[in-house]
């Protein structure tokens, strides 16, 4: 029987090719890495701009991902989300669809957000000034089964979804405010933003006695 195996050369080759398809993707994933932590500082430079004190963003809060305005233990009161889009954000040029708030496991309670009524305001600040150019509330999802204010992990995901075409550019604010929130005990509480499932910011929930 004449049996052929696969000459050395072509051998080789193969070996060659199969190691650069494999560090190119190594070589993508760390690129990917760096930019994600090129957006989180850019975000920083960008929120350390301060607002000049209009009503939306208040100055004491012009930094901050997220306050609640009353920031007493065990409040029901309204959560305010500031989320800046960074210049290198895999979100910027896209349109909004959605705002996912994702608090600390038995933390905050937004089980009372359950309405689109309880979404005061949603809008885009594009010059982080602090007021809206953007008003994207009325254009929360409505309407059965379901509308776009949904709440999971037993009250400490919120996700907001929206049917308007809204631009977010980079520079853009996202401003996004609730209301029917319950806050935690007193202590400093981490959360999670995302903005259309693609870019996300951590930032701290902050409970006085």
């Amino acid at each position: 029987m004449d049996e052929r195996a696969i000459s050395p050369v072509i051998g080789v080759t193969l070996m060659v090719v199969v190691t650069l398809l494999l560090a190119s993707m190594f070589a993508v994933g760390a690129v990917n890495l760096a930019d994600f932590g090129m957006e989180r500082e850019m975000v920083g430079d960008l929120t350390d701009e301060s607002a000049d004190g209009a009503e939306d963003v208040p100055d004491a809060h012009a930094s901050a991902l997220i306050w609640a305005v009353d920031d007493g233990a065990g409040a029901t009161t309204t959560h305010v989300v500031n989320y800046t889009i960074a210049s290198d954000s895999d979100t910027a040029g896209n349109s909004l669809n959605s705002i996912t708030i994702a608090y600390a496991d038995g933390s905050a309670d937004m089980s009372g957000v359950d309405e689109r009524s309880d979404v005061v305001l949603a809008g885009v600040d594009s010059d982080r000034d602090g007021t809206i150019e953007a008003d994207a509330t009325s254009d929360v999802e409505c309407c059965p089964p379901g509308d776009g204010v949904i709440v999971s992990d037993g009250g400490n995901t919120l996700r907001i979804e929206f049917s308007g075409n809204y631009n977010l550019e980079a520079g853009d604010a996202l401003v996004v405010k609730y209301q029917s929130a319950t806050n935690p005990s007193a202590g400093d509480y981490g959360v999670t933003v995302t903005v259309n499932g693609d870019v996300d910011d951590t930032g701290t929930l902050e409970i006085e006695a």
